[in-house]
């Protein structure tokens, strides 16, 4: 009997759905010898953190044996893991192992497990969440049927609010809140009720309560001071206000115009749908890499025009040099006087990347090809220029023996500016990538 658990395929589905959780480095297999030698609690484990040895420990287990493991994986990250990002890669491998111990045979139902396949990461999502799994599993289904509706030719996209008592959200947004006459089935609500599709998600949010989840009614999104120095770690500062009422027992669902969804937990943790694929976001970690570079004010802000640049699906690249005279050696024309985007580059000059107004404009700027660069107070340097290659004498400094050269020229452009310090790519359909002197320190998405 070919069992599943052993199967080259298996691994290879271990690792992609790794990925889709941390940014991993390396991946190796443990030998029976190493695995034996693991220390697991009573509680049986199925990841976790060598924090002494700075790597993952990934283990399964038999349908046969369920408690003792099977195979074993060692996982080197690029970003060392928080507890949360082992608590939901926990979840997930629990509900990997046991769909491997429903099918245990690689060749039997092979159909059905492709379908287990497709649903492991909803399933997890679901158990992670503080509401009960099923309830949530249909709910997460429902959202993403939602995403393939239109209203008057444009797609569906909206707030929801879930929580397990009313009182969670009337009381803080008692002026804002409208309850309906009556409570409307979650599924009719989202995919018949035609009105509710022209209800503006950036300023509305649908509110769902309890196990049942009807949709109960809706409240005005507050406005918060955008410059009040505070950066909430939400997908999008335009929902930082909805971000903020979140509590243990509440969650929100976002649909965006590009059919994504994203769900998030008091936790900040982020699940993110898009293209089809669901991938676990943990944006403090973003910050965390930043702020270990920069003030954290100064991180925050940065983080968050990030963020906004994420959203909204435009790629871009952002240096911070270690060193502004470093700033001629990677930008050719800096100091020329007609220089390519010359007014623009010399209009957003010294604006201040923690002032809401000039982000906004900086924003704007940055989703115009090439870089923008930012210095370590915080100020505009240049924008919309072009990296050149790094010289050997400047790969030295960092000890990078040689150029890397990447398919994508936004990529290679990143990476040349990171030699300097440090450089952040965003890409056009969402993630974002940290590079520090040749060197991946973080990724999301």
């Amino acid at each position: 009997m070919n069992l599943r658990i052993h199967s080259k395929e298996t691994k290879k589905e271990i690792k992609s759905s790794l990925k889709y959780i941390f940014p991993i480095e390396s991946f190796e297999d443990l030998t029976k010898e190493e695995i034996s030698q693991i220390s697991v609690s009573k509680k049986k484990k199925y990841l976790f953190f060598e924090e002494d040895l700075s790597f993952i420990i990934l283990l399964l287990y038999s349908h046969l044996d369920k408690n003792t493991p099977e195979i074993g994986f060692k996982i080197k990250l690029v970003q060392n893991p928080s507890s949360v990002d082992i608590d939901f890669g926990n979840t997930f491998f629990r509900v990997f192992n046991a769909d491997i111990s429903i099918l245990p045979e690689e060749h039997k139902y092979s159909e059905l497990w492709i379908s287990f396949r497709e649903s492991q990461f909803r399933r997890a999502i679901a158990k992670f969440s503080a509401f009960s799994t099923v309830p949530m599993l249909k709910w997460i289904q429902t959202v993403e049927s939602s995403t393939s509706l239109t209203y008057e030719g444009q797609p569906f996209s909206y707030c929801l609010f879930m929580t397990k008592q009313k009182k969670w959200i009337q009381k803080p947004l008692e002026k804002e809140f409208l309850e309906f006459s009556n409570p409307i089935p979650f599924e009719k609500a989202l995919l018949s009720e035609k009105w509710i599709r022209a209800i503006d998600g950036k300023k509305i949010s649908l509110i769902g309560l309890g196990h049942k989840g009807g949709i109960i009614g809706m409240f005005c999104i507050p406005e918060i001071d955008k410059n009040e120095g505070t950066v909430s770690l939400s997908p999008h500062e335009d929902i930082e206000s909805i971000i903020r009422t979140l509590i243990p027992g509440t969650c929100v669902f976002l649909t965006t115009k590009q059919g994504d969804i994203y769900f998030m937990l008091p936790n900040n943790v982020t699940f993110l749908k898009t293209q089809g694929k669901w991938y676990y976001l943990n944006y403090s970690n973003i910050l965390k890499s930043i702020s270990e570079l920069l003030d954290k004010k100064i991180a925050s802000s940065i983080l968050r025009l990030v963020l906004n640049l994420s959203f909204d699906r435009h790629g871009a690249i952002i240096s911070i040099p270690d060193e502004e005279e470093d700033i001629e050696k990677m930008v050719p024309d800096f100091s020329k006087i007609n220089k390519a985007n010359k007014d623009l580059r010399y209009s957003i000059k010294g604006l201040k990347i923690n002032n809401h107004i000039q982000r906004s404009l900086i924003g704007s700027a940055a989703k115009i090809d090439g870089a923008l660069i930012i210095s370590k107070k915080g100020e505009i340097v240049d924008a919309a220029c072009m990296i050149s290659e790094p010289k050997e004498e400047q790969l030295k400094k960092v000890k990078i023996t040689k150029l890397e050269r990447f398919p994508g020229a936004r990529t290679t452009a990143a990476w040349n500016a990171s030699i300097y310090g440090t450089a952040i790519k965003v890409s056009e359909d969402g993630p974002i990538t940290i590079y520090r002197h040749g060197k991946l320190i973080s990724k999301i998405g």
